[in-house]
């Protein structure tokens, strides 16, 4: 078992340090387990590149068999893959980490002083409960194969832009879009919100498409356009005036927040004092939105 763990780390992290870091041990005792392996099964499973460990192709089927191994182990024996006692592994997008948690989570430390808190950012959607991971915040419909989850707080979408850009375009009303570039988002159609707006309008077909909210965020602020923007992300910008809101017409999200952890394994105590802070915040965040004027 320590030795496939040692195996799913490296190769997740393509470090043998980064691995030795996540799991308590030394960089001798990963590579020493990485080269056990090896022998066993007469392949070679990481090359060095420069100071990365790259995984073999070899290594890449492997690695899926190991983690569905290691998933099935977790799922009828939680314990197998315990929590270290006194520290919280937390899985989050980036571009939410960024933008919302990572401001915010002094406040939890404050909170939990003798807890220590890893805030891991995970981009790749099926790897969000990776091994050593306690709980991942998700966004989307809640139904995940491999997780268990509860549902923290629904999203609402409006559009904004810099105020430099709102001045510029003299954007008084929603028909005004129509002279304006409209930022889109690889899989936020601007749709719903046009219906909702009473804007007869195509789906925009602009020149500028991002796949991270982060990014489309960053091009409005930057005076690239308007951008139809999940409420969280945009909090902390309009508060400090890099972003202005557009309209009091807002649309609810087909998809929400949920905090998610292992299937099968019980909500720790550390857990679910995390999910309470983050219900609240989020809450707090919302409740900011509704007193702002537009």
């Amino acid at each position: 078992m320590q030795t496939l763990r040692a195996f799913e780390a490296a190769a997740r992290l393509e470090s043998y340090s980064a691995a030795a870091q996540e799991l308590g041990l030394t960089h001798g005792a990963i590579s020493h387990r990485i080269r056990e392996l090896e022998t066993q099964l007469g392949v070679t499973l990481f090359r060095r590149t420069g100071r990365s460990m790259t995984p073999t192709r070899e290594t890449v089927t492997l690695l899926a068999q190991v983690r569905e191994a290691l998933g099935l182990l977790q799922r009828a024996l939680p314990d197998v893959a315990h929590s270290t006692p006194g520290r919280l592994v937390v899985s989050v997008h980036p571009s939410l980490a960024t933008r919302w948690l990572v401001p915010r989570i002094g406040s939890f430390l404050r909170a939990a002083p003798d807890l220590s808190v890893e805030v891991r950012s995970v981009a790749d959607l099926g790897e969000f409960l990776s091994h050593g991971v306690d709980l991942a915040i998700r966004y989307g419909s809640g139904t995940w194969g491999n997780a268990a989850g509860e549902r923290i707080a629904g999203e609402v979408l409006f559009p904004v832009c810099s105020p430099a850009y709102r001045d510029a375009h003299r954007i008084r009303k929603p028909g005004d879009l129509r002279r304006c570039r409209l930022l889109r988002h690889a899989w936020q159609p601007w749709q719903p919100w046009l219906r909702a707006a009473r804007v007869a309008m195509k789906e925009p077909t602009g020149n500028l498409t991002l796949s991270d909210t982060a990014m489309l965020l960053e091009a409005a602020a930057a005076g690239e356009g308007v951008a139809l923007s999940r409420s969280l992300f945009a909090a902390d910008d309009l508060a400090r005036g890099r972003l202005v809101r557009l309209f009091d017409v807002e649309v609810d999200d087909a998809f929400a927040y949920y905090l998610t952890w292992h299937l099968g394994a019980p909500l720790s105590r550390s857990g679910a004092a995390f999910r309470d802070w983050l219900g609240s915040n989020i809450r707090e965040t919302a409740r900011q939105r509704d007193k702002r004027p537009f």
